[in-house]
């Protein structure tokens, strides 16, 4: 065999230079994106404020300080569980200030004495995190990628889904405003949607139908919610039977609550009661199996393959936004693989289920793990 010339050695030598610089600079920029890890899970919008005082400026002041507070009351009860939001303290303006590491407005409106404006304003992490863990609150920052609610009404033998009135459908509208960490999204309902799916193909999930629909909302996971009205012989108080069926990668499943209406209730009162019990349940139910256990740190090593930079870059940026993520450690990275090590607060089944959420896979076989992007999976 003919020896490679010297010059094709170096030039590939220089390849391999060049590219593991290229490497090197994709994890540097990857590792340093300042305060961009967990920001919207940590950033509340939509406050508006409105003031009143002796000028202006005094009144931008007040209105600033309350819609910071009212931020974060949300943001409290986005991540702390029901029953400890009582046990957190309330801080002071001061205190509250340094909490803050960005603040938006919009809409704002002034006159001598008023102002009014629409305020976004997102939180430090860490300062947050201290102050609950002071307080020994427990807390979720993982959130779920958001779903799709369908939901179905059966009245006196008519099956509706887009059709009008359907009170069923106007009792989810609450979820358009909630503030969760687990996000719902309301199908308009317009000609298109009325084209993808009809009230009976949704009603017998039809996965075809169900998963063009979610795709035009840019979700992959679909809930469908059939109400089924009846009332009792006699009384005639409603009671309402609520299947809850799941759809796509992040599980499927069923699930079946009853409702029993009040003598005086309006049937109105009762779906739109029924909705709020099922949307705080899961709600709940989300906080209470991803809150951080900070005290139970553990190690994972992983290998990631590659195919170009831009699957390291996935990777990491999808790492840096999971909370049960204390520090990923970059071991060796070539051409083809990295091998990564994570430090991470709870237990491996617990971070393949939050890292499911920012589109990994991380799997284990034969006492080696892998992490790679979930194929499909939308940008972090």
């Amino acid at each position: 065999m003919l020896a490679a010339p010297r010059s094709a050695h170096l030039w590939r030598f220089a390849a391999g230079v060049r590219l593991a610089v290229v490497l090197l600079v994709v994890w540097v920029l990857a590792a340093v994106s300042p305060a961009r890890a967990q920001q919207d899970v940590f950033t509340v919008e939509g406050i508006r404020v409105d003031a009143t005082a002796t000028d202006a400026n005094q009144a931008r002041e007040v209105a600033l300080a309350n819609g910071s507070a009212e931020a974060f009351r949300r943001l409290v009860e986005r991540i702390v569980p029901r029953d400890q939001v009582a046990r957190v303290p309330t801080p002071r303006a001061a205190d509250l200030q340094g909490m803050v590491f960005s603040l938006q407005i919009e809409n704002e409106r002034t006159s001598p004495t008023r102002y009014l404006a629409t305020l976004k304003v997102n939180f430090r992490r860490d300062a947050i995190r201290a102050l609950l863990q002071r307080s020994q609150v427990a807390f979720a920052e993982t959130a779920t990628r958001p779903v799709l609610v369908v939901p179905v009404y059966n009245s006196a033998g008519s099956v509706l889904l887009w059709d009008e009135p359907n009170p069923w459908r106007q009792s989810w509208g609450i979820v358009h405003e909630r503030n969760s960490l687990s996000p719902m999204v309301l199908a308009n309902g317009d000609l298109t949607d009325v084209g993808l799916i009809s009230a009976t193909q949704a009603a017998n999930g039809d996965r075809s139908r169900l998963a063009a629909l979610a795709a035009r909302y840019g979700v992959e996971d679909v809930l469908v919610a059939q109400a089924n009205l009846r009332f009792e012989i006699g009384s005639r108080i409603p009671s309402i039977d609520v299947v809850l069926r799941r759809f796509g990668p992040s599980g499927e499943g069923t699930t079946i609550e009853g409702y029993r209406g009040d003598p005086q209730e309006p049937v109105q009162a009762l779906l739109a009661r029924a909705v709020e019990t099922i949307v705080g349940g899961i709600e709940e139910r989300w906080k209470r199996d991803h809150l951080l256990v900070f005290g139970n740190e553990a190690v994972l090593s992983a290998s990631v393959p590659l195919a170009g930079l831009s699957d390291w870059v996935g990777v990491r940026q999808r790492l840096d936004r999971a909370p049960e993520i204390k520090a990923v450690e970059l071991a060796e990275i070539s051409t083809s693989v990295a091998q990564v090590v994570l430090r991470y607060f709870g237990d491996p089944a617990r971070l393949v289920t939050a890292l499911a959420q920012r589109g990994i896979i991380l799997a284990e076989a034969n006492g080696f793990w892998t992490l790679s992007v979930r194929p499909g999976a939308p940008p972090p």
